[in-house]
C-alpha cells in the first residue's frame, strides 16, 4: 500500500481548493500542507492499522499483520497462533450424521484425496475436520463459514 499516492491526491485536492481563494491562500496552504505531511502520513498508518484490526476480528484462525516495506504499510494474512482452537463437537454430535453432496472438479477431488492421504486420514475425515475447524458459532445460533482449505 503506497501512501505517497494517497497523500499526493489529498494535497492536489486541497491545493485546487486553495487556488480558488487566491494566490496568497494557495501559497500559505502549500506551506501548511508541507508542515502537516508527517501528521497526514501517521493518520493514514492509523487507518491501515484500524482496518487490519477490524478485518482480523472477522477472520477465524488468521489475522492481518502490518509490515513496513520501504516506509509503507503492507498488509499480510498470517495464521493466528493466539486464537481459540476449533470448538469441540457438541455432546452427541458424533452420533448425529448428515449427508451433503458437493460437486467438485476432478482435479480438486484428487488434491483433497492426496492431502487426506498425506495426513493419514480418510477423505471424509479430512473434509469433516477441515470444515469443523472453520465453522464458528455466531450470535443468534447462526454459523459463519469462510475459509481457504490448505491442500
Amino acid at each position: 500500500m503506497q501512501l505517497e499516492h494517497t497523500i499526493l491526491g489529498f494535497e492536489t485536492a486541497v491545493e485546487n481548493q486553495l487556488r480558488v481563494a487566491g494566490p496568497e491562500a494557495a501559497e500559505f496552504g502549500g506551506h501548511l500542507l508541507e508542515a502537516l505531511k508527517p501528521a497526514i502520513r501517521q493518520s493514514l498508518m492509523d487507518v491501515a492499522n484500524m482496518a487490519a484490526t477490524e478485518v482480523s476480528s472477522q477472520l477465524v484462525g488468521q489475522k492481518i499483520e502490518i509490515r513496513l516495506v520501504d516506509g509503507d504499510p503492507e498488509l499480510t494474512v498470517v495464521e493466528d497462533q493466539t486464537g481459540p482452537p476449533a470448538p469441540p463437537p457438541p455432546p452427541g454430535a458424533e452420533d448425529d450424521e448428515a449427508r451433503i453432496t458437493v460437486r467438485l472438479p476432478g482435479y480438486l477431488k484428487d488434491l483433497i484425496a492426496d492431502a487426506a492421504s498425506d495426513a493419514g486420514d480418510s477423505v471424509n475425515s479430512f473434509v469433516v475436520e477441515a470444515l469443523r475447524g472453520q465453522a464458528q458459532p455466531r450470535k443468534g445460533g447462526m454459523t459463519r463459514h469462510r475459509t481457504n482449505i490448505e491442500l
